[in-house]
């Protein structure tokens, strides 16, 4: 046998068989890890001892005979009873008693065929052997040796002096089971040996022994690093890479990688399958994880301390079975995978139980307690739902909701479907995720309020649901509709109750923003609590901030009255109030359609500074996009882009009204600077396809990309398609979305002069109505463009007093230049001192800017949709993109339905481009377009629809 790098064992090896040759009887230990190679070195004393002339007897421990009385002694007799050795000097008769007559006589100490005589038989046999010849006796695996064969082996290991008798035995570093009788035998050690790992370059030789010369020094390099030398561990994996067709090249480096956990999977299961107080041990850690400490482990295991520290010494020396963290023992993810596996659920589950109790009896508290029991299967008592909840609220004191939003989910989950207290966790489920998972929260509240007995505890569980978390949602106002019906009128209510019927319709109302009739109804029910906020309660603010959300989308209400009473309700509210959030969502808004954008940013630079203390990302992008409206508001480009881009980043998937406000300020940047790249990044805000402002925003992008790409009537189709359905659910304001200005501005561009005329004309009523200066102003620079004479110079010079007045330098530079063109063909002194005035204000305003404005400035007189003179119109023969292709889908079967749904336009658009296609290329019907355009034929039965 060639051993590599045992030459010193070898060596040793020799040298105690020569001594003991000289009548002095001694023990050899060979100790090492397990896969060291223990078992190759006795191989090699067999071999080396039989060579100087030495008797051998040899026996091996094996895991499935540790139940057999004197099953490895009698290995080492039978030679000596039936194989002729020196027959006639040994007491045959003392051993084959025993090996004859079927084991050991319990009953007996000394007499035929007990344990006292067969061991005294032994001892005299072997003492007689040794008289004429060496004897060496070698058992490997000692620690699988029966108890029985142990106290014999005991017994002659005391007895070895004067006798050429060398006894060997191998065991791991460390044994688990009968530690007092083995460390009996190795007391008397007078030659201990290790069975080292191999060093990196027996490894490297190894390796190349397998795959060649060629093989890559990393390949060896990791082969080492994985098996840490250890000749089984190593030989066993080579093996295996060879089986996977593995060539030894760096890029399988990886793949090895993977064999080695395997192979230490292995080892782990068969560690665990075959010894039983490592295993105990090593559940109890895998379970525990990191709560666990000494009296834990014993508890959970049923392992004495002693057992514990062995079992411990075992697994620290098994590759890759424990880790140490800050001085504690936890296992790796490789050992808690055997032992999930080794275990079961339902065994995993009573363990968890159990680690549960035994820390709830060591006075953990509730979160160490939690940690266990969310590992059970099926927790149904009431104790553990107990629990589960006080370390759900332990957590979120502490300012940690992940954990206790976990907690009380897993309380919900096992709680039973008919358990009254369903609808509790629910209600403080929901309080815990509102900050960080509003959608989530808004859902549990819906569930909890479902479950609650009567309409008054609903109405209590629905009243403090966050305006932000409502959102608008049409299923949740018919829930709270429901419940604020079964309330009553509020008039006869008072104190709490009327607290909670304030907060409920608040709710309400800003859940059904988007229906028409109720939407129509804010401007009554505020002229019924009167318009005067000063003394209004916090539940009456609450609703009065969400009426005047409505009434400005209505615009019913002239601005002026809901100006005052917004700033009435800003004045009240501090900063660090509970209800900014909710606030922080609607009044900057309705302040600067109302062209109170000084008292939003005044209002705003509190929040802010408030803000950067310890805050949620969701409220800090609320904040940003709501900084971000006022900034454009002033004309401040660069800022206002700055922060809406900070807006997106910041707001989490889980925040509807966060992603609406970031996505409508990036949005009104775009349209602004005539930004495209904004404009597409807008549009990949994922938001809900339902809500009226994302979706009026994306025609919105989607018009501007149109427009960029000179396809005027796509754009057009988009705004009037956005237009008309905010004027359907009764937002008519062009304070909020000038829809009828940009549509105007693309109707002049296509040359449809009476469209764009009336489109202006009633954004001008609409904006007269509503009262701001800049909506006026607004409406007024437009009718200017589009009419000509002395009446356009006049709309004009009224827009660039409106907008001085407004405060609203970058429109009124705008509209300065307009003026000053149309001026220079009548009175060119004048109109000369126009554009000077104008070139002045877009210089100061560019100043203060940088290039985000610049490029907007430097075509001063583009407002949000250009409106140049009308294009020339395209030949007869020519399509525009968009209506190219309507009718190309039109060609090839698709109804208008399809067609609207593909390019997300409305059918009436559709119909639109296909009149004038066909008036362009000459025909009457659709079945002639696959003729005009040059397409494939239509399939039969394709129809319009």
């Amino acid at each position: 046998m060639t051993l590599r790098e045992r030459g010193p064992e070898l060596r040793r090896m020799r040298e105690a068989v020569r001594e003991v040759a000289s009548g002095r009887g001694a023990l050899l230990h060979i100790g090492g890890p397990a896969g060291a190679g223990r078992t190759a070195l006795a191989r090699a004393l067999v071999e080396l001892a039989a060579a100087e002339g030495a008797l051998v007897l040899r026996a091996s421990g094996a895991e499935s005979e540790r139940d057999l009385p004197i099953g490895v002694v009698r290995q080492l007799v039978t030679p000596l009873v039936y194989g002729g050795i020196e027959a006639e000097n040994t007491p045959r008769g003392m051993l084959a008693a025993i090996l004859e007559g079927g084991g050991l006589d319990q009953t007996s100490e000394f007499g035929p065929g007990s344990l006292g005589c067969f061991v005294h038989g032994l001892h005299a046999t072997l003492k007689r052997l040794s008289a004429t010849q060496t004897v060496v006796v070698v058992i490997d695996d000692l620690h699988w040796v029966d108890e029985a064969s142990l106290r014999a082996l005991a017994f002659l290991s005391s007895r070895l002096h004067g006798a050429r008798l060398l006894i060997a035995v191998t065991t791991p570093d460390a044994v688990s089971e009968r530690a007092l009788l083995i460390q009996e035998i190795l007391d008397v050690t007078g030659y201990r040996l290790e069975a080292a790992a191999f060093t990196s370059g027996t490894t490297a030789a190894l390796v190349a022994q397998r795959f060649g010369p060629d093989c890559d020094p990393a390949f060896a390099e990791v082969c080492y690093e994985v098996t840490g030398g250890s000749p089984k561990a190593l030989l066993a994996l080579l093996d295996r890479a060879v089986h996977q067709r593995l060539r030894g090249q760096f890029t399988e480096v990886p793949r090895v990688r993977e064999l080695a956990g395997a192979l230490r999977r292995e080892q782990l299961r068969a560690l665990l399958r075959r010894d039983r107080v490592v295993s105990a041990f090593a559940i109890a850690t895998v379970i525990l994880a990191e709560q666990a400490n000494e009296v834990l482990l014993a508890r959970l295991s049923e392992l004495t301390p002693a057992e514990c520290r062995t079992a411990k010494s075992v697994l620290r020396r098994v590759g890759g079975a424990l880790d140490e963290i800050d001085g504690r023992v936890v296992p790796t993810a490789a050992l808690t995978k055997v032992v999930s596996e080794f275990i079961g659920s339902a065994e995993s589950s009573r363990l968890h139980r159990a680690a549960a109790d035994h820390l709830a009896e060591c006075g953990a508290g509730p979160e160490e307690v939690a940690a266990q029991l969310v590992q059970v299967d099926g927790m149904h008592d009431r104790r553990g739902l107990d629990l589960l909840k006080a370390a759900a609220v332990s957590a979120r004191r502490r300012g940690a909701p992940e954990i206790a939003v976990r907690y009380f989910r897993r309380a919900l989950l096992d709680s039973p479907p008919e358990d009254g207290r369903r609808a509790e966790l629910l209600v403080e489920l929901a309080a815990t995720e509102l900050d960080a998972w509003p959608a989530a929260a808004k859902q549990h509240l819906v569930q909890a309020a479902r479950l609650l007995p009567d309409h008054r505890s609903r109405a209590e569980a629905l009243s403090w649901m966050p305006l932000r978390v409502s959102g608008y949602d049409p299923q949740l106002a018919a829930l709270l509709k429901d419940v604020r019906d079964k309330i009553g009128p509020t008039d006869g209510l008072s104190g709490h109750d009327l607290d909670v019927a304030l907060r409920l319709e608040a709710r309400w109302r800003q859940a059904g923003m988007p229906d028409r009739k109720l939407v129509a109804t804010a401007g009554e029910r505020l002229r019924e609590l009167g318009f005067d906020a000063g003394r209004a309660c916090p539940a009456e603010q609450e609703l009065r901030v969400v009426l005047l959300e409505a009434v400005t989308l209505t615009g019913e209400v002239p601005s002026t009255e809901v100006a005052r009473m917004a700033r009435q309700i800003v004045a009240r509210v501090p900063a660090n109030s509970v209800q900014i959030g909710s606030f922080m969502q609607i009044l900057p808004a309705v302040l600067l359609a109302a062209d109170q954008g000084d008292a939003a940013a005044s209002w705003l630079d509190a929040v802010l500074a408030h803000a950067r203390q310890p805050s949620p990302a969701a409220f800090q992008s609320l904040v940003q996009a709501q900084c971000s409206m006022t900034l454009l508001g002033r004309g401040q480009v660069a800022r206002a882009k700055e922060a809406a881009l900070h807006a997106v980043d910041l707001v989490g998937g889980d925040t509807q009204e966060m992603i609406v406000s970031s996505a409508v300020a990036l949005g009104a940047v775009a349209m602004v600077t005539r930004d495209v790249d904004l404009a597409r990044r807008a549009l990949e805000i994922t938001g809900s396809e339902t809500d009226l402002r994302m979706y009026a925003l994306r025609r919105t992008m989607r018009a501007l990309l149109a427009e960029a790409a000179g396809d005027h009537e796509a754009a057009l189709a988009q705004i009037l398609d956005g237009g008309n359905l905010l004027d359907r659910a009764g937002w008519r304001n062009q304070a909020v979305l000038p829809w009828q200005c940009m549509a105007a501005a693309l109707h002049h561009r296509v040359g449809q002069q009476a469209e764009a005329v009336a489109l202006a004309e009633e954004h001008q009523r609409r904006a007269l109505a509503w009262g701001s200066p800049n909506g006026i102003a607004r409406g007024s620079h437009l009718l200017g463009i589009l009419t000509p004479g002395a009446r356009g110079l006049e709309h004009l010079r009224q827009a660039v007093e409106l907008f001085r007045q407004a405060g609203n330098k970058t429109e009124l530079a705008w509209t300065l230049k307009r003026l000053g063109k149309r001026l220079q063909k009548t009175s060119p002194a004048e109109g000369e001192r126009v554009l000077a005035h104008a070139g002045q204000l877009a210089e100061q305003l560019m100043e203060g800017r940088g290039g985000a404005e610049e490029g907007m400035m430097a075509s001063t007189g583009q407002s949000a949709v250009s409106l140049d003179s009308p294009s020339v119109p395209a030949p007869a023969t020519r399509l525009t993109p968009t209506e190219a292709t309507v009718a190309e889908l039109a060609a090839r079967g698709l109804g208008n339905h399809e067609i609207a749904g593909r390019l997300e336009i409305s059918r009436r658009a559709v119909e639109k481009h296909l009149t004038s296609s066909y008036r362009k290329l000459g025909i009457e019907r659709r079945v002639q377009l696959a003729e005009a355009l040059g397409a494939p034929a239509a399939v039969s039965g394709s129809r319009s629809v």
